[in-house]
């Protein structure tokens, strides 16, 4: 038994040795390594629009999720841009990337903003489920093109029918309400 312990102590001693040879051999190696970047895998595109996913685990917020991204992206094909759009894992990554100008647009609700930075921003709802919202929230500083893009798209998209065809498409109810809303929501619509 007396042994033991001691071929226990020796195997602990040496390993804490070699993690200690892997740990100085690896800081000295930290200079002279290559670094990793996103450019070693391609072309890396910033998101012009974050998301976050709603409720990751709720079907109907899944839904809405890909509803608002559809509509988003056929209001940008309507007026003639293709943005990159980032669904993200949670709703503090998509807010940091807009409020550190990482991207321009925000994809969520105004909710997601402070009032104080209510007067950096520029918002336009367009998807209502129930008393929620889904607005583009757009930075006044950067972001103005893109706001103009989606405002000429979104009315034309509805002028045409196909923000009510995708309103469809989800099984969405009171298409004409919807419609009402978003203009009554967006001011300087006719």
């Amino acid at each position: 038994m007396k042994n033991d312990k001691n071929y226990y102590s020796l195997a602990g001693r040496l390993t804490r040795l070699i993690a200690l040879f892997f740990l100085v051999c690896s800081c000295s190696a930290n200079a002279t390594a290559p670094r990793i970047t996103a450019q070693l895998f391609g072309d890396e595109r910033k998101a012009d629009i974050v998301a976050y996913q709603l409720a990751p685990f709720d079907a109907l917020a899944k839904a809405n999720t890909a509803l608002a991204v559809d509509i988003v992206m056929e209001a940008y094909k309507a007026a003639g841009k293709m943005p990159a759009l980032d669904v993200l894992p949670s709703k503090n990554l998509a807010l940091y990337a807009l409020t550190s100008n990482e991207s321009p647009v925000l994809l969520g609700s105004v909710q997601d903003l402070s009032e104080q930075d209510m007067n950096k921003y520029s918002v336009i709802t367009f998807f209502f489920r129930g008393d929620a919202s889904v607005s583009l929230i757009f930075s006044k500083a950067h972001g103005k093109e893109l706001h103009q893009d989606f405002n000429q798209g979104l009315r034309k998209i509805i002028k045409i029918g196909t923000y009510q065809k995708i309103l469809e498409k989800y099984q969405i109810k009171s298409i004409a309400e919807h419609v009402r809303r978003v203009k009554l929501q967006n001011s300087g619509w006719k």
